[in-house]
């Protein structure tokens, strides 16, 4: 059991690089359960927030949503990009077929492909 929802807890959002955590927001959890339960499978949370350090260092985007406590990357194979769709992921990125990061970015729905 988690101190955020059923299955997450603040420890998994916690920036690997200084241990600090933004959020997570309570609608990216809401998104990562439904992900989760989507896909029958547990789904570790690979890197949720990150300090622009840390960003940087893994080249992420200028303005990743990750430094905001709205992202998180998951594994390969857990979910499809129709399934973090309906699971109310706004911002979604792809490597094949599988979403590997999704978020709760405000405004228009956004995909990407890495």
């Amino acid at each position: 059991m988690g101190d955020l929802s059923a299955h997450f807890s603040r420890a998994e959002f916690k920036c690997r690089h200084c241990g600090h955590l933004h959020g997570p927001e309570p609608r990216l959890v809401a998104v990562l359960e439904a992900i989760r339960s989507l896909s029958g499978k547990p789904l570790p949370v690979v890197s949720g927030y990150r300090c622009s350090v840390h960003n940087r260092a893994v080249g992420g985007a200028s303005r990743s949503r990750h430094m905001l406590g709205d992202a998180a990357d998951i594994p390969r194979g857990r979910a499809t990009f129709a399934q973090a769709r309906a699971a109310g992921a706004v911002g979604i990125g792809t490597s094949g077929e599988w979403a590997t990061h999704v978020d709760v970015r405000p405004g228009e729905p956004a995909h990407w492909r890495y």
